[in-house]
């Protein structure tokens, strides 16, 4: 925790001369690895595979949490409204499934990553693969009606073949110190951004970055409050006389607390934890506060049976249409 704590203020605050030093050696042969690597898949040296439909990636150019995921959901959604049968296939980052698998609302978070388990709550059709082509191969054998899939993630995953590409910045940290790994957050230099087909901020849009004709900010709006337990809703209004605790175990769990301030939410603890952490009994407090956690995190808290814990429900708002027009212009209906 601490030398993840190091690193990431090294990427998105100040720099560590130390780390600097330390760390540009690996970033240098990380960045002409991914550089040889792209290249090769650019000039079909390397195979990739296309989909029988069109497959848009949802993904970033930086590691962590970007506010994928709740775009990902506006674009099923909308695109459903289309009358637009939508599948979504991701990696399933820490599931135990070997290959790949249908990930249905009855599955453990433990099986199948806790990302899964969000679209199959929210009744999208989702299969999880390291192998994305064979993911998608799958969720369109199962359901042979799907006329586009979106990718959640996978901008770096050049053995499927994309028909658009979204890349999302969260524009809390943006790209940090610019590097790539292991001297910054980067998978693959801010250039790479020019090629995709369109760049979303989760937040206020920043020019000072190479980018594509399409730039679209991201809002997240407040949903709900849910107890899954009680199966209640609890009005933001009731909660601002209430102490709470607000957990998050995402990307940027800043983003999240900030998120409840500006609702004017009283936090009285804050807990931030790794993404995708794998959490502990004894990592939830026992108090009589209200605990506030992201639908993401209570894929694998539901395990404990509390019903003190409630899940804030967002859901996200672009500012404009031009996106769906044209990832719906990609599909012959």
């Amino acid at each position: 925790m601490k030398i993840q704590h190091l690193i990431e203020q090294h990427w998105y605050y100040k720099n560590n001369p130390l780390l600097f030093v330390l760390l540009l050696p690996f970033t240098l042969i990380f960045f002409i690895v991914n550089l040889i690597r792209y290249a090769l898949y650019k000039t079909n040296a390397l195979k990739s595979y296309k989909l029988p439909v069109p497959v848009v990636i949802v993904g970033n150019i930086s590691v962590g949490g970007a506010g994928k995921t709740p775009l990902t959901k506006h674009l099923a959604y909308e695109l459903a409204t289309l009358g637009i049968s939508v599948g979504v296939i991701l990696r399933g980052y820490k599931s135990k499934v070997k290959g790949t698998k249908i990930v249905h609302l009855t599955d453990s978070s433990i099986l199948v990553g806790d990302e899964a388990l969000i679209y199959a709550s929210n009744n999208i059709r989702v299969a999880i693969g390291s192998n994305r082509y064979e993911a998608g191969m799958t969720l369109l054998k199962e359901y042979p009606d799907i006329k586009i899939i979106l990718s959640d993630d996978g901008m770096q995953h050049y053995r499927l073949k994309r028909d658009y590409e979204i890349a999302v910045i969260d524009s809390s940290r943006m790209l940090g110190n610019r590097f790539t790994l292991p001297m910054g957050p980067l998978r693959e230099p801010p250039s790479r951004l020019k090629s995709v087909n369109a760049v979303v901020f989760n937040g206020i849009a920043n020019t000072n970055l190479p980018l594509p004709p399409l730039v679209v900010e991201q809002t997240l709006i407040l949903d709900k409050i849910y107890n899954p337990k009680t199966k209640s809703i609890i009005s933001v209004e009731e909660l601002q006389s209430t102490n709470i605790t607000a957990i998050a175990g995402i990307g940027n769990p800043n983003r999240f607390f900030d998120f409840l301030n500006k609702l004017d939410l009283k936090l009285n603890h804050t807990l931030a934890f790794p993404d995708h952490y794998l959490y502990k009994k004894e990592d939830i407090p026992i108090n009589k506060e209200i605990i506030l956690v992201t639908e993401k995190d209570y894929a694998k808290l539901s395990l404990f049976d509390r019903t003190d814990i409630w899940v804030v429900f967002v859901k996200a708002s672009l500012n404009t249409s031009k996106l769906i027009e044209q990832i719906s212009n990609l599909v012959q209906i």
